[in-house]
């Protein structure tokens, strides 16, 4: 008996350690310049393409998420995806590091300089892609921030509500296997915490759930630790990134990870730029509401924006 409860409790600690990622202060690591190109792009795309769209993803989120926007292609878009470290088959012994993804980025978009700039961000990304804009040598760059990530991973309040969030579904589960907690915690993702006392949202979380249980990605403590060290020290500069008219926000209301207030205190920094929100969603926009994609499109290539 014993042994069951020191089991239990380390299947907690092990749970609740994910959150407690949050609040880490230990200096990143860097990738290496011997390390494998992060870009992941076609280079037939690249050539005949207008405009580049970077895809930047969130921690531990696969390049697939992307997906929809491969069906740019034919209209002139080159989609080129940013491997975070562990991820997409780019090696998991570096961090991170927010100043130089977005250096990369920059450098990549200056290489081709008779190309329109457009940016995704998704959660930890948005931060990567806002500061990479800062570099970009373009006067009609624009930044998708989907479901942003905040200053400082938005330090203790974040880890907190997450780890309520966390034993919420622990309970839910009725267990203290991870297997089974996250994706119970997955539904709270999609619809947030007020969404799971609605029966239709509940019916449809089982129903994304199912449809995404196999693409799910459990959370791995030393790759999580690699994705979000530095974003947990990551300040805005103190000079403004963009115009405000070139960043719109795509934000579920109902974002458990990073929540409206956060978001709107985020973007009064940089400017006040439109924040477009979807009622009822949660974090992972991409699953429960995928038109978020078409709706990213049209603020690209809206007018009046930016040098044409």
């Amino acid at each position: 008996m014993a042994d069951g409860r020191g089991g239990a409790m380390m299947r907690v600690i092990r749970v609740l350690s994910i959150l407690g990622l949050l609040l880490g202060c230990s200096a990143p690591q860097p990738r290496p310049p011997s390390a494998p190109d992060p870009f992941v792009y076609r280079q037939e795309e690249l050539a005949r393409a207008h405009s580049i769209v970077f895809l930047l993803p969130g921690v531990l989120t696969p390049g697939e998420i992307f997906d929809p926007v491969r069906t740019w292609t034919p209209s002139g878009y080159a989609p080129v995806y940013y491997r975070f470290p562990g991820m997409d088959g780019a090696p998991p012994d570096y961090d991170l590091v927010i100043s130089q993804a977005a250096a990369e980025i920059a450098a990549f978009a200056n290489r081709h300089p008779g190309k329109k700039i457009r940016l995704i961000g998704y959660s930890t990304g948005a931060p990567v892609a806002l500061i990479a804009a800062t570099g970009i040598d373009r006067d009609d760059t624009r930044v998708a921030a989907m479901s942003s990530a905040v200053e400082q991973a938005g330090g203790l309040r974040t880890a907190l509500n997450g780890a309520a969030d966390i034993l919420a579904a622990a309970l839910r589960s009725g267990s203290l296997d991870l297997n089974r907690i996250w994706p119970e915690y997955y539904k709270t993702l999609l619809f947030g915490r007020d969404g799971l006392r609605d029966p239709d949202r509940r019916k449809r979380a089982a129903q994304l759930l199912e449809q995404e249980r196999d693409r799910l990605i459990q959370p791995d403590i030393a790759l999580s630790r690699a994705q979000t060290r530095d974003l947990r020290r990551w300040r805005l500069p103190p000079t403004r990134v963009l115009d405000a008219d070139r960043i719109r926000f795509f934000v579920g209301t109902s974002d458990p990870v990073f929540r409206p207030a956060q978001t709107l205190r985020f973007a009064r920094k940089l400017g006040n730029p439109r924040i477009l929100g979807y009622p009822g969603h949660g974090h992972v926009l991409f699953v429960s509401r995928p038109e978020v994609f078409d709706d990213i499109r049209a603020f690209f290539e809206e007018p009046g924006i930016g040098a044409y």
